[in-house]
């Protein structure tokens, strides 16, 4: 299914059991997939500027944004709109068995990168991830644990799960604030919300610096940043940043 929107540069889609969307390579065919993944709260309208960017400098890759399955009203203050705020998975009384026995949404994004690439003809050499906080946490899962490895996995304020058995060893971005009070800060958030997902992430070792113990210790190749004076957001400098690097990891591929 296909619907328009207010944006001639994008189409909505509905299909591989996600709603997402597509902002169309501008090349004849697409050469490259990007799948990117918005954080808690958030929908496929949150980096839709960051995502034209993107394209002009990688005009030959097909980028989706996916729209995670569950909705939150909960948490819609967020992106200040009652009916736009969704999660990758359930917070609450399951989130250690979540975050234990890995994501199953990370399957489910998995199969919807394969069936993607196979409609286009492309292979996983033609595939990056792109994840911010939740959606990072799924990307790195689906990108280190899938049946095989993407070009890329770029993941920004967000963490690799304990217990983490790496299958593929994809070129990995970690990207992360130092003032990010969620994953790598020490200062105590004062908004209630965050004070809660920080306790969370204390409590599950989902800091950066394990993060990074756990690819290292399982030589993935990887790209690690800290970006001074900055919290748990995106900002230009880090994603073009971002950009460079799934360019570069297309690049190499033969």
């Amino acid at each position: 299914m296909v619907t328009s929107c207010k944006n001639a540069s994008r189409s909505l889609h509905k299909e591989n059991g996600f709603n997402f969307a597509l902002f169309p390579a501008k090349t004849e065919k697409p050469q490259h997939l990007i799948i990117y993944l918005h954080g808690l709260g958030s929908n496929v309208d949150i980096n839709e500027g960051f995502l034209n960017a993107m394209q002009e400098k990688i005009p030959g890759a097909d980028i989706i944004s996916l729209q995670a399955p569950i909705r939150l009203r909960l948490l819609s203050f967020l992106n200040d709109n009652p009916d736009k705020g969704y999660s990758w998975f359930h917070l609450g009384q399951s989130v250690r068995s979540h975050l234990f026995n890995h994501l199953a949404i990370a399957k489910r994004v998995e199969n919807f990168a394969s069936a993607e690439l196979k409609k286009r003809g492309l292979t996983e050499n033609d595939l990056a991830y792109f994840g911010t906080s939740m959606g990072g946490m799924v990307v790195l899962q689906a990108g280190l644990r899938g049946g095989k490895p993407p070009a890329a996995v770029v993941s920004r304020s967000s963490a690799v799960l304990p217990f983490t058995r790496v299958k593929n060893k994809p070129s990995v971005f970690l990207q992360i604030g130092e003032e990010d009070k969620l994953f790598y800060g020490s200062r105590s958030p004062k908004d209630s919300l965050e004070h809660a997902l920080s306790f969370i992430a204390g409590q599950l070792s989902l800091r950066h610096g394990r993060s990074v113990q756990r690819l290292q210790k399982q030589g993935v190749p990887l790209t690690e940043k800290i970006y001074p004076k900055q919290g748990h957001t995106l900002n230009q400098e880090a994603w073009n940043e971002s950009v460079a690097f799934i360019a570069k990891a297309f690049a190499a591929k033969p």
